[in-house]
């Protein structure tokens, strides 16, 4: 009798122990509708600062806007393997232009600035 009681004990361990995990736990974490990116990622205003040098690994990865909001952002992919990056005004207070591994420059006018203009030609021969 006794590899019975033994066996009804370890069945009914298990079963306690089964049922204790698959409980739901309850969690102190916020709802993802309520994270803005702010929360979660690095200023573009910070990450492209201007005189500041572009690390392209911070370039690369998402950043929040002046709202808060998160954006990766853009870039051309440059003949050489840099990455020339353009910030407009919506991303930082300070918009403007800048390769992997090179200064940040600000620009009133990206559209119509004619050294943003020639680091697309270099970027793309």
């Amino acid at each position: 009798m006794r590899p019975a009681i033994s066996m009804i004990f370890i069945y009914v361990l298990l079963l306690a122990t089964t049922t204790a995990c698959s409980r739901p736990v309850a969690s102190t974490a916020r709802p993802a509708e309520e994270i803005r990116g702010a929360d979660l990622f690095m200023s573009c205003a910070e990450t492209f600062k201007p005189g500041k040098t572009i690390d392209a690994k911070k370039a690369s990865t998402a950043c929040h806007d002046i709202d808060g909001k998160a954006l990766t952002p853009q870039y051309i992919r440059c003949t050489d393997g840099r990455n020339l990056y353009r910030i407009t005004a919506d991303m930082s207070p300070s918009p403007g232009w800048g390769f992997t591994g090179g200064k940040f420059t600000t620009s009133d006018d990206l559209d119509t600035d004619p050294a943003l203009a020639e680091a697309m030609i270099q970027c793309r021969h």
